[in-house]
């Protein structure tokens, strides 16, 4: 199985054996990059990140990822914002500023993730307002570690007012805590607070992006890239 998710987190990832098509889409791939396809050398990057059809070489990575956020791929631009933000560790040196910035594109650009990071950064930095605001974008398309820090910034009224209704809503949409901890948020509700929340709960739809929805997407989007690409030449 082909790892299907190759711009969703920060977190390095063990690489995979190469197979034989796995290496035709690299070697495509690394062709239509060279040319200044700035989605291919993004996943050129990826490539590298992950050991996917090549040797893992993260040093090769940061410098696609370069490559592609210079010439504005938001999710080259996210990838960048990781190796500052540490994944690039012996490769290049932490930046704080660097990472922000970065991450920012990608943020701007729609991409869940980014938000999500871009969220926590602000939050960092004591800048509740501003972590809602993208903590609010990123819970909207359905990301569960945004929905959960959504819900911890209701419960404590860190850059909104406390609302605890709220709170256990995205606690449970996030479907990260145990049927256990859920029942008991719950129980601290009146009935009028719990209505209201279990309403917003039936009603609440994920909305990802269409820069969302590639990112996860992974592996399939660099053929599927290429397969345009090639259509678009012939």
């Amino acid at each position: 199985m082909k790892f299907v998710a190759l711009a969703f987190s920060c977190l390095l990832l063990f690489s995979v054996p190469a197979s034989a098509n796995d290496t035709r889409t690299f070697n495509a791939m690394v062709t239509l990059a060279h040319k200044g396809d700035a989605e291919a050398q993004y996943h050129v990057g990826m490539m590298y990140n992950n050991g996917i059809g090549t040797q893992q070489d993260r040093g090769q990575a940061f410098e696609w990822f370069q490559k592609s956020a210079a010439a504005n791929d938001p999710l080259g631009a996210y990838k960048l914002g990781c190796y500052y933000d540490g994944q690039g560790a012996g490769i290049v040196a932490t930046d704080p500023d660097q990472a922000l910035k970065y991450k920012l594109v990608s943020a701007k650009a729609g991409y869940a993730r980014a938000q999500h990071d871009v969220a926590l950064m602000y939050d960092r930095q004591g800048n509740s307002e501003e972590a809602l605001k993208w903590w609010r974008m990123a819970a909207d398309q359905g990301l569960p570690a945004a929905l959960f820090s959504l819900s911890r910034a209701y419960s404590a009224g860190k850059g909104t007012p406390r609302d605890l209704s709220l709170s256990y809503a995205y606690f449970k949409l996030s479907q990260l805590a145990p049927a256990k901890n859920v029942n008991e948020m719950a129980s601290m509700l009146s009935k009028p607070e719990l209505d209201k929340a279990e309403k917003l709960v039936a009603e609440w739809k994920p909305q990802p992006t269409a820069l969302t929805l590639k990112a996860l997407s992974g592996f399939r989007a660099a053929e599927e890239h290429l397969k345009v690409a090639k259509n678009q030449v012939f």
